[in-house]
């Protein structure tokens, strides 16, 4: 079989996992039917349930595709971001001012995220990738306060990122035009509180 034989029911599936991804972040995970992902997606409705045969299939299917996803740019982010951990201020400013994009075009997805997080507090099989989406932030976040001489980086790391993933709901939920500069200003606060404990 040749490589693009195998690549591509790989695409025609992350094709699906948007689409399913777009509804859960418009109307919940209610709003996931085949047929809702097969119109978003503009596929018949026999190339999803050829895919998914179930309805739950295709809800935790586009979870775990949520959350691998968002691993994989985080851990991008937070190589991309490395240069700057030496400098909190430009580090948290670079920080936002992605998420500052991410959630004036990729919301929905975002949205999704978070549904994902209530899936892990129901059901344990979401946990592992959770949990994953979790360390890869901590240890972006303890890089960067090791560097500014944090006395303890991996709790302060955890009070970081705690407060960032609250920032960001919140910012979902009820959108502020002020936020690039208020979640810039209150995490530069946080930080030098928690430098502050030396």
């Amino acid at each position: 079989m040749s490589k693009d034989a195998k690549t591509e029911p790989v695409k025609r599936e992350r094709h699906l996992m948007q689409a399913a991804l777009r509804i859960i972040g418009r109307h919940g995970l209610d709003g996931v039917t085949h047929r809702a992902v097969a119109a978003e997606a503009r596929v018949s409705l026999g190339a999803v349930t050829h895919h998914f045969g179930t309805r739950d299939a295709l809800v935790e299917a586009a979870l775990q595709f949520a959350l691998a996803r968002e691993v994989s740019r985080l851990r991008a982010l937070a190589l991309s971001l490395q240069d700057k951990a030496f400098e909190v201020e430009a580090w948290i400013n670079a920080l936002v001012d992605f998420y500052v994009r991410e959630l004036s075009t990729e919301a929905d997805i975002h949205i999704a995220c978070y549904e994902a997080f209530l899936a892990a507090a129901r059901q344990e099989r979401y946990r592992p990738v959770v949990a994953e989406w979790f360390d890869t932030w901590r240890q972006s976040a303890e890089l960067a306060l090791k560097a500014a001489k944090s006395p303890s980086p991996r709790r302060h790391a955890d009070l970081f990122v705690s407060t960032l993933i609250g920032l960001l709901f919140r910012q979902l939920a009820t959108p502020r035009s002020s936020f690039r500069r208020d979640a810039k200003a209150e995490l530069l606060e946080l930080v030098d509180g928690l430098l502050a404990l030396k």
